[in-house]
């Protein structure tokens, strides 16, 4: 028998020990090529499940002869089965809360097309109503065009619409209408005392008064930053923008997620890691889902806090301290702390930001605390000199706290250093990488290092960090760092690495990121049947068409939760 040909005595209860033989499979999944991205990478023909989970796993012949008179059938056609996509770093209620305002511009490669997607969205909006491309793509992208917007095409497209175009986090183009709006509300914010109210509620700080937008031929904003990244020049203008967005009650906000599900489904996601913090909004939508039984989305978030100063940092730890990790179920639930352990540690791969002892001594005492309660950590480092000093505290955390139970994580490592890697593979840390389509390519180096990051061992996961910095399509993530290119065709990572590599990194070991790999990130027995049928094979498709790659079905737990119309 073939030595791959698995078959599970299905177990209910391993904490009790009640051990139940199974009986015939209640779905086969047979004639198909699955990637089954286990640890040899082995290739399957077939698959049985049972009550949601993976039974069995062989050639045809040896699948169908579990079958009884109650299995279901179900033909691949010859297609290709991929486990379900983990993304392990989006900032998701972000996104669920924005995106039916949203015209989203990613990868697409045509100016012309561009502008045909926002100017759809603009009909379908009622007249004043606010229209919204908030990041994903950048300038470059556009083959036949590339460049910035002007005010007078915006103007053209939308003429009874205000239109804001956030490119991720540098600047801002916008029509005559919404640079009218935004001057009038930054007039009106700075003499009612500069609070704000963003689309869940929630108050924000202040970002100095008066917009900054501009008027000029460009229809671009001041792109000038603070020292922290937060406030001023654009960051104050797309804050500023985006408190336009609608207030949508609890209700809306649970349709909201439910239909941004469907949307991450249909790219072949099956469970998300969301790190942002309080500022995103509540997740009482999606316990509600979960509550329901109407999740299509395994959804985990980090614990919801913002630390801009030492008194607050107390307050942190005070809520480390009352709360415990990995405190989740299979849908969803809290895994760790997410990036911006303390806020004024935010660094850039546009510059570098040397902070001083205070600053990392906060970020140490918030460690401290949350290595005693066994907290993960997911911590955002673009520049070396950040990873090597958050790899100085890990190393004295260690002496008394396991890394490698921990498993904290490294996220973004733009600009790290092959030192960096190798010491944070000694101490059992893991590394987490996002898509950089939407980004202009380094001129000296790759960035991040793929080929140093996957030669060296270490764990490492591949995600996006979406919506604002990059697109959520998985396949796009795929193509970059196979093709080691960025839109429109552009080299970006000199150094690409293979096919197998990339797609183990965006599930198997995604799901060791999130503690998750018992039940999720390959298709082998006992683990949940999350899994997607392309239209294409990834394995022999050209590299270049990986990035078009579309799910033609995608399951979670072996029901169907995405249906292509094709």
């Amino acid at each position: 028998m073939w030595e791959s040909f698995r078959v599970l005595i299905f177990w209910c209860s391993i904490m009790t020990g009640i051990v139940v033989t199974a009986g015939h499979p209640d779905k086969i999944f047979h004639n198909g090529k699955l990637l089954t991205v286990d640890a040899e990478f082995s290739i399957a023909e077939a698959i049985a499940i049972s009550e949601g989970r993976i039974t069995a796993v062989g050639s045809n012949a040896e699948i169908l002869s579990l079958s009884g008179p109650e299995t279901a059938h179900i033909d691949l056609e010859g297609r290709t089965v991929i486990p379900g996509l983990i993304d392990n770093h989006m900032h998701y209620m972000r996104g669920a809360s924005r995106w039916r305002f949203e015209a989203r511009i990613d990868g697409i490669t045509s100016r012309k097309e561009a502008l045909k997607i926002i100017g759809q969205k603009v009909i379908e909006a009622e007249p004043g109503q606010w229209v919204f491309v908030l990041g994903g793509w950048s300038e470059q992208q556009f083959a036949d065009a590339p460049g910035g917007f002007t005010t007078e095409e915006l103007d053209t497209i939308a003429p009874v619409n205000p239109l804001f175009m956030q490119k991720s986090y540098s600047r801002a183009y916008m029509n005559s209408l919404a640079q009218q709006e935004l001057a009038e509300a930054g007039d009106s914010n700075s003499r009612e005392g500069g609070r704000q109210t963003n689309s869940q509620g929630s108050s924000n700080r202040s970002q100095g008064g008066r917009s900054q937008s501009g008027r000029n031929s460009s229809g671009r904003s001041s792109s000038g930053r603070s020292s922290s990244g937060r406030s001023g020049g654009a960051r104050a203008i797309i804050n500023q923008a985006t408190t336009f967005i609608p207030h949508r009650s609890a209700e809306q906000r649970v349709e909201d997620v439910a239909f941004f599900n469907t949307i991450l489904n249909s790219h072949g996601l099956t469970t998300v890691y969301d790190v942002g913090r309080s500022t995103d909004g509540n997740f009482d939508p999606v316990k509600k889902l979960a509550d329901q039984g109407k999740l299509t989305l395994r959804t985990f978030h980090s614990l919801r806090y913002r630390a801009d100063n030492p008194v607050e940092v107390n307050e942190a730890i005070t809520l480390i301290q009352s709360s415990k990790p990995r405190l989740n179920n299979d849908w969803f639930g809290l895994i760790g702390i997410g990036e911006h352990t303390y806020n004024p540690l935010h660094d850039s791969s546009m510059r570098v930001s040397l902070y001083d002892d205070d600053v990392w001594n906060q970020f140490q005492k918030i460690a401290l605390y949350a290595a005693e309660g066994g907290w993960h950590i997911h911590e955002h480092a673009m520049q070396d000199s950040t990873a090597s000093r958050i790899l100085d505290i890990a190393e004295i955390i260690n002496e008394n706290h396991s890394m490698k139970d921990l498993r904290w994580t490294i996220a973004h490592c733009d600009l790290i250093s092959k030192e960096s890697i190798a010491r944070a593979k000694k101490l059992g840390l893991t590394i987490a990488i996002h898509n950089k389509t939407a980004k202009p390519a380094k001129d000296d180096r790759d960035s991040p290092p793929v080929s140093w990051i996957q030669d060296s061992g270490i764990v490492w996961g591949l995600g996006s960090d979406s919506t604002v910095v990059s697109t959520i399509n998985p396949f796009h993530s795929l193509w970059w760092v196979v093709s080691g290119k960025v839109f429109p065709n552009t080299e970006s990572i000199r150094n690409p690495i293979s096919r197998q590599a990339a797609l183990t990194a965006h599930t198997r070991n995604n799901a060791f990121l999130l503690f998750k790999e018992k039940d999720l990130g390959s298709i082998e027995v006992g683990k949940w049947a999350d899994m997607v049928i392309l239209d294409h094979d990834y394995m022999s498709v050209a590299v270049d068409e990986i990035r078009n790659i579309k799910p033609i079905k995608t399951f979670v737990r072996g029901e169907i939760v995405y249906a292509s119309d094709e």
